[in-house]
């Protein structure tokens, strides 16, 4: 993907997906992606992951416009309701934007729900969030700000509660380390303010800056975390309780204390 035309932390969202797409061992033919802010990002998922993609957007004024960027018939407009308007397991694969998981629990804990319901048994769903920290040193140099669109901050451990109804977690992927936060929170601060735009010099070259400060940190986590899941049945909220019918393995799924990553983190 160009930096021209893209911010690095959307640059860095992708690449985490693609890393996942590419170390699955699962063909994604027919996939679908919600709430991406550019159509460009849509159509690079096209030209490399599965053979037919589908794109839903919050409203119908952006649903018209990247519909005008993408094919025909691909863009689809997400009901008041937060429904999918697509039927039951059509989908081998889904990807949530960052920004697209809410932070209210009952409203994120719909939408998981309902991405559940539009993937097939088995078929990989994708989603990258903010990671929320406590004592996060780039969040207190910059005064704790919130970052505008993030939608939820979330932790693994409150992924794992969120998602064990009906995914398996197979790992996360971190980027966004701290110095790329640290540019992102001020210049989020200043563009709130109207100073530059998205896309100006003096941000690409500092975001350019910081990705490099940012190379002797790689094994640290960073604050943007894209999860790899895999659908399964649904499961009611007390499922995870070790009983008769209940695998030794998914009862040390849903603890805690343990997690089971396979991929790397970065």
């Amino acid at each position: 993907m160009s930096g021209k035309a893209y911010a690095l932390p959307l640059r860095r969202e992708v690449s985490a997906i693609m890393h996942i797409f590419r170390t699955q061992a699962y063909k994604a033919k027919v996939c679908l992606d919600i709430g991406f802010t550019h159509a460009g990002v849509s159509r690079y998922l096209r030209d490399h992951v599965g053979t037919h993609w589908m794109t839903v957007e919050p409203t119908v004024e952006r649903c018209e416009w990247v519909a005008g960027e993408l094919e025909e018939g691909t863009v689809f407009v997400a009901s008041h309701e937060d429904e999918l308007p697509f039927e039951d397991r059509q989908f081998d694969a889904l990807v949530l934007a960052h920004g697209a998981l809410p932070y209210n629990e009952q409203m994120a804990a719909r939408v998981i729900r309902e991405c559940h319901r539009v993937i097939k048994t088995g078929g990989l769903f994708l989603m990258t969030v903010e990671s929320r920290r406590k004592f996060g040193l780039a969040n207190m140099l910059n005064f704790n700000h919130r970052l505008s669109g993030t939608g939820g901050l979330y932790t693994e451990e409150e992924i794992f509660r969120l998602l064990k109804g009906g995914f398996d977690v197979l790992g996360f992927r971190y980027s966004c380390r701290f110095w790329v936060q640290l540019v992102r929170q001020w210049a989020d601060r200043r563009r709130e303010k109207g100073y530059f735009g998205e896309m100006s010099p003096w941000l690409r070259f500092l975001y350019g800056l910081a990705h490099v400060l940012d190379f002797p940190l790689f094994l640290s986590r960073g604050y943007q975390m894209t999860v790899c899941g895999r659908r399964k049945g649904w499961r009611g909220e007390n499922a995870h309780v070790l009983s008769a019918s209940t695998p030794v393995s998914d009862a040390v799924l849903f603890n805690p204390k343990y997690s089971m990553p396979v991929l790397p983190k970065r």
